[in-house]
């Protein structure tokens, strides 16, 4: 038996550890980045599956219920928003009304929501 180990040989046996270590985290990422990739197919296969029924009319005026300063101003706003989220022309949209919609949770449980759904991602 070798009862004495010199410092080159203590070298090799970090430097091989080191090795051995940094190789198995390296093979961790790429089975984690295999299954990440798996994962999202799936879901854009399933994305892509669902279409909107969306009915969009043309050239129609627009009724702006509220008499408001900022009215003119709020259905710009919300025609902006809506014909990108549907990938239209803002002149394409017909906004008849605007109605608040009355909410049944508080803030504080609509953030607790979001704070636990951004969580899981």
């Amino acid at each position: 038996m070798i009862t004495e180990i010199s410092f080159i040989d203590s070298l090799i046996v970090t430097v091989f550890s080191m090795l051995v270590v940094f190789t198995s985290l390296l093979v961790i990422a790429v089975i984690i980045n295999w299954i990440r990739l798996l994962s999202t197919e799936d879901k854009k296969k399933v994305a892509l599956n669902v279409q909107p029924e969306v009915t969009v009319t043309r050239n129609e005026q627009v009724e702006v219920v509220q008499t408001t300063d900022n009215s003119q101003e709020l259905v710009a706003v919300i025609a902006a928003a809506i014909a990108a989220n549907l990938g239209v022309n803002t002149q394409d949209i017909n906004i008849r009304t605007i109605r608040r919609v009355s909410q049944s949770l508080t803030p504080w449980s609509v953030t607790n929501r979001q704070e636990q759904l951004y969580g899981k991602l």
